[in-house]
């Protein structure tokens, strides 16, 4: 998922930085391109967050780690179709390395009290990249949380991984899928789906909690309906309450 962040109150000198040579460009269905970046040194992160590709001529090239912090490829999701996006991936495909800075970001769990309930993955488009990689993780660590991903998108082929998504949720006992799709080009029939869907199976949100990857529009509008429906607004993450924080009344 690619983030937007305000310029003024993000942009900063970020030390440290963190050369990878590109190890895979693939292009997957919806014209999302699959990038393997794998770092010369070491590069902690924890499951959710962010990087921050760092090249000369582009600015604010900052995308959601896909990939768990065991694996070996720093994993992106890059969104094809625009003029920035498709010249990075011409960037990459033609100087074969690129800078990282350290990542960031805090939509991670320890930043939830720890908790035994269901944990709810709810996600539009490229908002998928962050639930895989914290599914990743959480498989890697032999969890058995509950944990019910929702990913919603306007076309069947947009959904770029659904098999991927799919065998978690075969091979898996305590994970489970829900894949949306609503051709409805209006976000309020999207939100009303996805509302509709989480609410026929969740029977007490009071013991859920959540991680919200979209747009700002997408994740304020399910927030407040989630909220009004008893969810705790303490056990809701988001990338968006950062970055495009709500003004206040």
């Amino acid at each position: 998922m690619s983030i937007d962040i305000d310029q003024t109150d993000w942009r900063c000198v970020l030390p440290n930085s963190t050369i990878a040579t590109v190890h895979d460009l693939k292009l997957m269905n919806g014209k999302v391109w699959q990038v393997l970046l794998k770092p010369l040194d070491e590069y902690p992160f924890q499951a959710g967050q962010f990087t921050e590709l760092l090249i000369d001529g582009f600015q604010f090239l900052y995308f959601t780690i896909a990939s768990a912090p065991h694996s070996p490829c720093i994993e992106l999701h890059v969104q094809g179709g625009t003029e920035t996006n498709d010249r990075l991936i011409e960037y990459l495909r033609q100087q074969g390395s690129v800078s990282l800075a350290p990542a960031g970001g805090r939509c991670i769990l320890p930043s939830l009290a720890k908790e035994t309930g269901p944990l709810l993955l709810i996600a539009s488009g490229t908002g998928f990249s962050q639930v895989k990689s914290i599914v990743e993780d959480y498989i890697a660590n032999d969890s058995e949380r509950p944990i019910y991903i929702y990913w919603a998108s306007y076309k069947l082929g947009q959904l770029y991984m659904l098999e991927k998504a799919e065998a978690w949720a075969e091979q898996e006992a305590n994970i489970h899928l829900t894949a949306l799709i609503s051709e409805q080009s209006h976000w309020e029939d999207k939100h009303q789906m996805l509302l509709h869907s989480i609410l026929s199976e969740q029977s007490d949100l009071t013991k859920a909690q959540t991680i919200l990857c979209g747009s700002p529009k997408m994740v304020y509008s399910l927030f407040d309906a989630l909220v009004e429906k008893g969810f705790r607004p303490a056990s809701v993450l988001s990338d968006v309450f950062d970055f495009a924080p709500r003004e206040s009344a």
